[in-house]
């Protein structure tokens, strides 16, 4: 077994370099290759209790078919486990996996107090029998390092664009359909309400440009993240799609939605029928976006609706 191991909160370009590298040593030592991560994520269990994944682990296992992942290996994570020498760490692998191989990528970090680096992985490894292959750092045309902490503070800044540039995919949140207050119908806007995932990272409040994919299918769609102030009464945050032209029943159903772009601040209208106004250019909007989002995209997002 040929294995990518790393904390992944989500699976991006970078990664992406990772993936790439495993199947061709997979394909050179005629054997498969799987990833490797942790659960709970590391940063939860050594006390940072405020950090939120991109997505949570059923998220992860559709992006990972969807990115051509043949399997997702997670093992338990402790603070035993992160107070390990490297080489019991080693052997930790060891006992769990028939592994011949690691992919890493070159700020991997291992032990206690991470005091583990990739050319002391390499030296263990190899004592016994593994090959190693350390994957450089994939950077954005700035120069900055393509990884999940500048990910994930794009997208509570809800710039949706350099989430998407950095992933390879548009950001995706995965929730079931639950009956919301049935508003929007009354309104010419008919919505689906997403119940939104406890342990993940959302976007600023706002109306986004974005799309759902269920079935087989993948459709534009106008979502609205917050806290609808022109009718206040309701609790927590909300998340509304309206999906144009679709007069199906969703109810009960798990989606996939995903967001291409802010199109404006969460605001209270004075009168429902300036919100009407409003979110018809929100609509506009969100279909001129579809026809610019290409079919590679829109392929990616189905496959994460099955």
């Amino acid at each position: 077994m040929i294995a990518v191991v790393g904390s992944f909160d989500g699976f991006h370009l970078g990664h992406r370099k990772l993936f790439e590298a495993a199947e061709n040593l997979s394909r050179v030592m005629s054997d498969s290759w799987c990833v490797v991560t942790f659960f709970p994520h590391p940063q939860l269990v050594l006390g940072h209790k405020t950090f939120l994944p991109l997505f949570t682990e059923p998220e992860k296992d559709i992006l990972g078919k969807c990115l051509g992942i043949p399997e997702i290996v997670r093992l338990d994570f402790s603070k035993d486990l992160a107070g390990m020498e490297p080489d019991d760490f080693l052997g930790f692998l060891e006992d769990r996996l028939f592994i011949r191989g690691l992919v890493v990528g070159d700020d991997f970090r291992f032990g206690r107090g991470r005091r583990g680096g990739a050319e002391l992985l390499k030296e263990l490894a190899s004592r016994r029998g593994w090959e190693v292959e350390i994957v450089p750092h994939l950077a954005a045309p700035s120069g900055r390092k393509i990884g999940s902490s500048y990910i994930r503070e794009s997208v509570i800044k809800g710039d949706l664009p350099q989430v998407s540039e950095d992933l390879g995919h548009p950001f995706m949140i995965r929730g079931l359909i639950v009956r919301g207050d049935g508003r929007g119908r009354t309104i010419g806007f008919p919505t689906i309400n997403l119940s939104l995932p406890g342990m993940k990272v959302l976007p600023a409040r706002g109306v986004y440009a974005g799309g759902v994919a269920f079935g087989k299918d993948a459709l534009p769609a106008a979502v609205n993240i917050g806290l609808n102030p022109t009718f206040p009464g309701g609790e927590g945050i909300r998340c509304e799609a309206y999906i144009p032209g679709f007069r199906g029943e969703l109810y009960g159903r798990e989606v996939s939605l995903f967001l291409f772009r802010r199109l404006r601040r969460e605001k209270a209208f004075p009168a429902v029928s300036l919100l009407v106004e409003q979110m018809k250019i929100d609509v506009k909007d969100t279909l001129a976006q579809w026809q610019g989002t290409c079919e590679g995209t829109k392929r990616f997002m189905a496959c994460c609706g099955l």
